[in-house]
């Protein structure tokens, strides 16, 4: 080989691995969109609760990127062997990412005594300072950088990173404080054999599901003005237009919420039409919280055969899922904490007419897993049993297009995987710290949970340039479950959130939990304890009405999103109850307008309005009458798109809550949020 071109190889050859070296940390990546049932939101990144490491949903690399180069350049090139080989690699990678900076400050006026920041706080950070490093368990990371090559027409690889800040130390500031990063690594490796494809994928973080029950998202419904800072790849008032022209638009949390550390495997027989996904690894439940420290072994495993089918009459795909979390209570005493869950779902369309759903059951194993939660002694095992029914007509049957949905899911019917919310406090290792119990949650329109069964109704109807959406949810519990309900606080929620994180007893009364930008709020029944008959079976309503308008001012477009819901529980199945016989009411209002000023200038305004009422028959305050609150958001916005592919986000927010009787129960104040977000 003459000396210039063994100089040039060797070049190559150094720079290919230098690469390498600064890739080894840490990534998770995923090379393709979401598949076609999540295409409305597959430019959302998904933020997971609890999960201990930063992470986001990736968009891997574009088809053909516009930011895709060579390394070097393409005309010094060989053309023969090994030359060859590394040459075709170089000439073929494509590079897409994200770089982000958030900044957020916060000024309380009026603040809870346990909130773990200061009452001027400043952070860099999606969540403050937290003990043990939980700041960024449910964030996003700074850095995100992925390269793709097309080694052969046959072989694809990818390789990921992702980087991001932390911060630990005690949460009243005692001790000391230190900083460092986390960085995650992925690979990926696809082969098409023909008739099998062979798709692969190992490290961290790889989003996976299998199916609703097993390992998929619960539906969560989250502002839109919030939105920004985790909505990625998309140009600002392309954004507000898409949340005005797409039907389903529920917030990122759709994306799925089983982010695994380790290993997925994915084989397509194409004469067969059948699919084959594998997995092994952890995801953010294998540990609950509070026993992070003891709570290892534990892994999950999980299988999923997908068939599809294609006929005259039939079109659609049915599935058989496996899901399985193998603990112990504790490294020492090797006592086992298991969950399985099998189960087999379909989503087929007969003719004009689509059917969904699934069924399924449970088994569970461990001291927790007993209908006397104070017996430890032995290890129990328990069997649930649960399934859903959806049908839909679109707009070829009908004007108004309509989607019905029957469910009926046992208390032992458990997978905090799976969308699937618990209410069963057996299978929570932590209350205090568990996250995934939601018990007599009064649950949103589309969502599901264990010891209840219920309908979940969704309707749609345009005139004109107005969108109405109406929504929903009726059900009852099937056992008796505990003198409490739970209710969502929606306004300011993101802020809310980030007061206490990951905890369930927080505020000035113990009765508030948070986690990824949500909190609720636990209220007690006091029936018992005043000589009522409890022995009944509580029901809960929810009814949602989201309204979507667009007009033109003076040539630009003005978008208008108004979202209303109103949530009930009670000691029975009701419509939407307006009297004081329900345990808790909660109104909730949502009103959001942007407006694309220039090409690159668009300004959003946001006010939402939140008023919960408790019932005669809950804890009551000190002057004998129950929960009273009323919370305000104001919001103004700026997005500054510089470039096609980066903007500046600016967000203001004047918070303030007061309960008239839990007088205690106020907080008050303004948050700033500044995001720069450069995405190629």
């Amino acid at each position: 080989m003459p000396l210039k071109m063994e100089m040039n190889f060797k070049k190559r050859i150094s720079f290919w691995f230098l690469g390498s070296l600064l890739l080894s940390f840490n990534t998770y990546a995923t090379d393709k969109l979401p598949d076609t049932e999540d295409q409305e939101t597959a430019s959302s990144s998904a933020p997971k609760i609890g999960i201990p490491y930063a992470s986001t949903k990736f968009r891997g690399p574009d088809p053909n990127p516009s930011s895709a180069y060579n390394f070097l350049n393409p005309a010094d090139r060989q053309t023969t062997g090994a030359a060859a080989f590394v040459n075709n690699v170089l000439d073929n990678i494509q590079v897409s990412g994200t770089i982000r900076l958030l900044t957020i400050y916060r000024n309380m006026d009026k603040y809870y005594s346990d909130m773990i920041s200061s009452p001027k706080n400043f952070s860099i950070y999606d969540y403050p300072l937290a003990s043990v490093g939980t700041n960024v368990g449910g964030g996003f990371p700074q850095l995100e950088f992925n390269m793709t090559s097309r080694i052969s027409p046959r072989f694809l690889f990818n390789v990921g990173y992702s980087f991001a800040n932390t911060m630990t130390g005690n949460p009243d500031g005692s001790g000391g404080r230190s900083a460092s990063s986390r960085q995650n690594l992925f690979f990926n490796g696809k082969i098409n054999a023909g008739a099998v494809r062979f798709d692969i994928s190992a490290g961290g973080v790889l989003w996976t599901g299998l199916s609703r029950f097993t390992m998929g998202q619960p539906e969560y419904r989250d502002s839109y003005f919030n939105r920004v800072p985790w909505d990625w790849y998309r140009n600002s008032s392309l954004r507000y237009e898409e949340y005005y022209s797409l039907s389903r638009n529920v917030g990122a949390e759709a994306n799925g919420r089983s982010p695994l550390l380790g290993f997925v495997a994915k084989t397509d027989i194409l004469p067969l039409g059948v699919k084959v996904t594998t997995l092994y690894g952890r995801t953010n439940s294998n540990v609950p919280t509070g026993l992070y420290t003891t709570h290892f072994p534990s892994y999950t495993v999980g299988v999923r055969v997908e068939k599809i089918i294609f006929t005259r009459y039939v079109a659609g795909k049915i599935g058989v899922n496996y899901r399985g979390r193998y603990n112990d209570e504790t490294a020492a005493n090797k006592t086992p904490f298991n969950q399985e869950m099998y189960t087999l779902d379909f989503n087929l369309k007969v003719r004009k007419v689509r059917f969904a759903g699934e069924v399924g059951t449970s088994q569970l194993k461990g001291r927790q897993y007993n209908d006397n939660p104070h017996d430890f002694k032995q290890v129990h095992n328990q069997q649930g049993f649960g399934f859903s029914m959806k049908a839909e007509l679109d707009r070829d049957i009908t004007t108004l297009p309509i989607s019905l949905e029957y469910y009926h899911i046992d208390k032992w019917m458990v997978s905090q995987d799976g969308s699937i919310l618990n209410s069963n406090p057996q299978a929570s290792t932590d209350v205090l710290y568990d996250i995934y119990y939601m018990q007599n949650l009064t649950q949103e329109v589309g969502q599901i949970t264990n010891n209840r069964q219920g309908i979940n109704l969704k309707m749609e109807k345009n005139i004109g340039k107005l969108k109405i959406q109406f929504g929903g949810a009726w059900s009852q519990d099937l056992t008796k479950s505990g003198d409490t309900v739970t209710f969502q606080h929606r306004v300011n929620a993101f802020s809310r959130s980030r007061f206490h994180p990951w905890f369930n007893a927080g505020g000035n009364y113990g009765r508030l939990k948070s986690g990824w930008m949500r909190t609720w709020e636990v209220v007690s029944i006091t029936d018992k304890a005043n000589g009522i008959d409890n022995n009944y079976l509580k029901g809960y309503s929810a009814l949602e009405l989201l309204l979507k308008y667009k007009i033109t001012l003076f040539n630009r477009d003005l978008v208008f999103l108004n979202y209303n819901s109103y949530n009930t529980a009670q000691d029975h199945v009701a419509f939407a109850p307006t009297n004081n016989d329900a345990f808790i009411r909660v109104f909730y209002e949502d009103f959001t307008a942007s407006y694309k000023l220039t090409k690159k200038l668009s300004v959003v305004g946001n006010f939402g309005i939140e008023r919960a009422m408790g019932g005669s028959r809950t804890q009551l305050a000190p002057n004998g009458k129950p929960l009273d609150q009323v919370g305000h958001a104001y919001a103004l916005g700026v997005d500054y798109d510089f470039a096609k592919n980066a903007g500046l986000h600016i967000r203001q927010t004047w918070m303030d809550h007061k309960d008239k009787n839990f007088v205690m129960d106020e907080f008050k104040g303004y948050e700033t949020n500044v995001e720069l977000k450069i995405f190629f």
